[in-house]
């Protein structure tokens, strides 16, 4: 069993050493004289206290308007977000009213992205601010014509709180081993709030209409492009790029969100993913199982604390890094602590995420 828990460590913190690495390789693109058309897709269910802040951020953009349009859909909404979307009297906004016999996020992007002029797709979620140079530092890394899709950087508004920190220090680590991913061409998830790519990559490549996840809009289409064009994906590694949206404020929501992200992962076709998905389950399955298995026996002791150490020490290099970019290394002095609190919750989350429903915008749904 001891041999079995080293070599677990050994491969994963290989893991989070490449992941850092792929940090550092990842470079930024500057270009401001290209102005490509942008069509902004966002799926909206129920965001009636969300929609007038959203037009207003997205009105804000630093981008030339004949070139930017905005495609909202609405699905099924059952407040005031279709009426307040229909009263604007923006000229560059489109507004979709999903058909009765569809609803869900991927349906909603399917069917702005068919009616999308414009050449390049950005896609964001409703509670999602802006930076004003947004559009334009997104689709400045479309002028290499190898990159099919962009994954960017989200990040949660700063707050206060040891459970709002935990939230913040866990997102920024996913975000961060997404990127580091890329930066070895080998790219494993991405966010939904912040992506853009090529119109016609997504409808050469998409499997919405085949996928059964409920979610899922943006891994499964990265892992689409990665299958055809595996050099073709890139990350916005620029604070302009950054995308703030807002963490879960209840325990409950935070787990009904986590279970939703996890359930995903069982439709996973791409290796790499498969690969990552199963070593940081059982990494932090053997540091329950460390932590607990010393008040039985003893001698393991001294490996639960070589194991706490290592996996401290190679998470802390690449989280600095990633904290540094985000403007949050007030972060940093949360890792420590967090190390038994992930371990314990990603064990937790995964079980849950196989034998229970998950509620979404909503609906009630199944694994």
């Amino acid at each position: 069993m001891q041999i079995v828990i080293l070599i677990i460590l050994f491969l994963y913190a290989l893991l989070i050493i490449r992941y850092t690495l792929g940090w550092y390789k990842v470079q930024a693109i500057t270009n401001k004289d290209f102005t490509p058309k942008v069509s902004i897709v966002i799926a909206m269910r129920n965001e009636e206290n969300e929609v007038e802040r959203l037009l207003q951020n997205l009105q804000s953009q630093i981008y030339p308007t004949d070139k930017l349009e905005l495609i909202l859909v609405n699905d099924h909404s059952t407040d005031n977000t279709l009426n307040i979307l229909n009263s604007s009297q923006l000229d560059n906004l489109q507004v979709i009213n999903m058909p009765k016999e569809e609803f869900g996020k991927k349906n909603a992007i399917k069917n702005a992205i068919e009616l999308a002029s414009g050449d390049i797709i950005l896609v964001s979620d409703a509670d999602c601010s802006f930076n004003p140079k947004w559009v334009q530092t997104m689709v400045n890394y479309f002028t290499d014509e190898n990159i099919k899709l962009l994954s960017g950087p989200v990040a949660y508004h700063k707050q206060k709180g040891i459970f709002l920190s935990l939230q913040a220090l866990e997102f920024s680590s996913l975000i961060g081993s997404g990127a580091g991913a890329i930066g070895f061409n080998n790219a494993i998830f991405c966010n939904g709030a912040n992506m853009a790519y090529r119109k016609e990559i997504f409808l050469e490549v998409n499997e919405f209409s085949i996928d059964t996840a409920v979610s899922g809009d943006d891994v499964f289409l990265l892992h689409s492009v990665k299958a055809k064009y595996p050099n073709s994906i890139a990350f916005a590694k620029e604070k302009s790029a950054i995308v703030i949206t807002d963490a879960v404020q209840t325990v409950s929501g935070f787990i009904n969100q986590r279970k939703r992200w996890t359930s995903k992962s069982s439709s996973y076709k791409d290796n790499a993913s498969l690969y990552t998905s199963f070593l940081v389950f059982f990494t932090n399955l053997a540091f329950v199982f460390l932590f607990a298995i010393p008040f039985w026996n003893i001698e393991y002791f001294n490996l639960f604390i070589l194991f706490y150490g290592v996996k401290f020490l190679v998470d802390l290099i690449l989280l600095f890094p990633i904290l540094k970019f985000f403007n949050r290394t007030d972060l940093v002095k949360w890792i420590l602590p967090f190390e038994i609190f992930y371990s314990f919750y990603i064990v937790l989350i995964v079980v849950l995420s196989f034998t229970k429903s998950f509620e979404w915008k909503g609906r009630v749904h199944s694994k």
